[in-house]
């Protein structure tokens, strides 16, 4: 059923796609353009996230419906309602934003309340494994604020570096696709299903979202993804302890890309004494774009890094967990120096120097 999961959201999405492309052509539901795009097209259609989120919830349901008479058995006490719920705020909540554009406040609300649903359902970080004391760091109550701000956080970035054709989902992808592979090397079958589903639903819009686009995500796309994308590492701490698990440093090193560029909007924002909830162009497919690059070079390079990244956080099912600590520590390190190398103010002047 892994694959069928996987499958099932390819062919929803891509033949949603069409059909919602359609549909925002007929009703003029296009993109806003304003200074921080970098597309002149004037009539592309933004609802993408329409089709993700229906192709991914759909295909859930289907496998659902198929194994409903081992799914206790298989899956053992996972509740799924309050992902689905969670997502289904998440998603209505960009859509509402693509269509009459929410405030920043209302926004952060929403998504406040359905990381509350999923953390009050039991998905939280409880503990770090590490490679000294007893193995496992315990967060006791810090577990609450931590998810929280992982959950809000994640949901923003991806919104954040949706920014050129094929960025948001392609990294989206990629990350939930070493998540699918962490769980099923670990025999977690539903949580591995999850990864598949969005997956398959990613690729069936990125068919359309690749250079040149003809869809975008919009709000409702890059927001459920940053939202779903945050909820799976807590899949391998809803039961407890059982070895090797995912955890926040491992996801934290996947999901870097995003991170990064988020804290460092935040960092240029306070620096400026700007809202952090006002928008500019100076992200890192901003940068690159200033830099003379292509977005396929830039696409090319990302994706590049993030299955570097995918691969040193999946090191844990290879390598002892002490290498594994110590290397997912260096490689998130090394990205933090870059960000904050990319982000110094000299930087900033001379945008054609050297990377």
């Amino acid at each position: 059923m892994l694959w069928l999961s996987l499958a099932t959201a390819v062919v929803l999405s891509s033949v949603l796609m069409p059909l919602i492309i359609q549909f925002c052509h007929r009703h003029q539901l296009y993109d806003r353009l304003n200074d921080r795009k970098v597309h002149s097209d004037s009539k592309m259609p933004r609802l993408g996230g329409i089709g993700i989120a229906l192709a991914f919830i759909l295909s859930i349901v289907i496998i659902r419906i198929f194994q409903i008479d081992e799914f206790h058995q298989l899956y053992d006490g996972y509740r799924l309602w309050p992902i689905i719920a969670g997502a289904s705020i998440i998603f209505l909540t960009g859509l509402l934003d693509d269509l009459i554009d929410l405030t920043a406040w209302q926004k952060l609300t929403l998504q406040s309340a359905a990381a509350i649903m999923v953390m009050l359902a039991g998905y939280r970080f409880k503990f770090l494994v590490v490679p000294f004391g007893s193995g496992v760091w315990n967060f006791g109550l810090f577990s609450y604020p931590l998810t929280f701000l992982w959950i809000v956080g994640i949901t923003n970035a991806i919104n954040l570096i949706d920014g050129i054709d094929g960025l948001a989902g392609g990294i989206s992808g990629l990350a939930a696709l070493a998540f699918a592979l962490f769980f099923m090397f670990t025999s977690n079958v539903l949580p591995a299903e999850i990864c598949l589903a969005l997956v398959g639903s990613i690729i069936g819009f990125l068919i359309y979202n690749l250079p040149p686009a003809k869809i975008f995500m919009g709000d409702s796309g890059s927001l459920f993804l940053g939202y779903v994308l945050a909820i799976i590492p807590l899949l391998s701490q809803y039961k407890g302890f059982q070895g090797t698990d995912i955890g926040v440093l491992s996801a934290a090193t996947v999901l870097s890309i995003p991170i990064f560029d988020t804290l460092m909007a935040m960092y240029r924002r306070f620096r400026a004494h700007k809202s952090f909830f006002s928008a500019d162009r100076k992200h890192l497919h901003h940068q690159l774009l200033d830099r003379g690059f292509h977005t396929s070079e830039i696409l090319l390079i990302l994706y590049s890094l993030t299955v570097v990244l995918a691969m040193v956080s999946l090191s844990m099912l290879f390598i002892p967990l002490s290498w594994s600590f110590v290397l997912n520590v260096a490689m998130f390190g090394a990205m933090l120096l870059y960000f904050l190398r990319f982000s110094r103010p000299d930087r900033e002047k001379n945008m054609h120097g050297p990377l």
